[in-house]
């Protein structure tokens, strides 16, 4: 079965598709409805998890995921049973997302900015957000008071993540000792450098 081209280019090649990750995610929590904005052409999560939504901003990505070579790559390399269900948008994920609901169980953010912030929305009460910290998300989501930190995670290589949730209290502390404001987070788009840093983040969302 081929690769998708650009699946193969930005992902399989670099050795980053993060299929670690999401079986490690799937194995450790109970996910069933997944939300990834910013994904570009990262079709990973449909591999693990049953129905995933996608949305980009970026031109012309909705012809990767309507191309008969990504939807039979799917559909040959699924590690379930069921049918796939996946969606993309073609749009900023700024904006509000029609027919989309509060009833997901997990948002990725990868390397896409405050995915968090902008669609927290969408996630029930007791969903994931699964982020790291390279634009800053992982900061906002710390002193976010509608997120908990639960867990971190960390890459041992593409097909081998660890999730653990021990001595959370030794993350987030900024090596300078003092916490940016919210506003010059956003405005440098750039995450607090910490004094211990994971590879990623497990936030679950608490509140509205």
């Amino acid at each position: 079965m081929n690769i998708p081209k650009l699946y193969k280019k930005f992902h399989v090649d670099k050795e980053h598709t993060s299929i670690g990750l999401f079986v490690a995610l799937n194995a450790k929590y109970s996910i069933n409805k997944v939300f990834y904005p910013g994904s570009h052409v990262h079709i990973t999560p449909s591999l693990v998890f049953r129905e995933v939504i996608y949305a980009d901003s970026f031109k012309n990505t909705f012809k990767f995921f309507e191309d008969p070579e990504t939807i039979a790559f799917l559909v040959a390399n699924k590690r379930y049973e069921e049918e796939a269900i996946f969606r993309f948008y073609q749009q900023d994920y700024e904006r509000s997302f029609e027919g989309l609901g509060n009833d997901f169980d997990l948002v990725i953010s990868q390397y896409a900015g405050f995915v968090g912030q902008a669609v927290k929305s969408y996630l029930k009460i007791g969903g994931l957000l699964v982020c790291n910290n390279s634009h800053g998300d992982a900061s906002l989501a710390s002193l976010d008071p509608s997120y908990q930190l639960i867990a971190v995670y960390k890459r041992l290589a593409d097909d081998k993540f660890t999730i653990s949730a021990e001595n959370l209290e030794d993350y987030m502390i900024p090596k300078n000792g003092v916490l940016p404001i919210r506003e010059d987070i956003i405005t440098k788009r750039r995450g607090i450098a910490y004094t211990k840093s994971p590879s990623g983040y497990i936030f679950k969302e608490v509140k509205d």
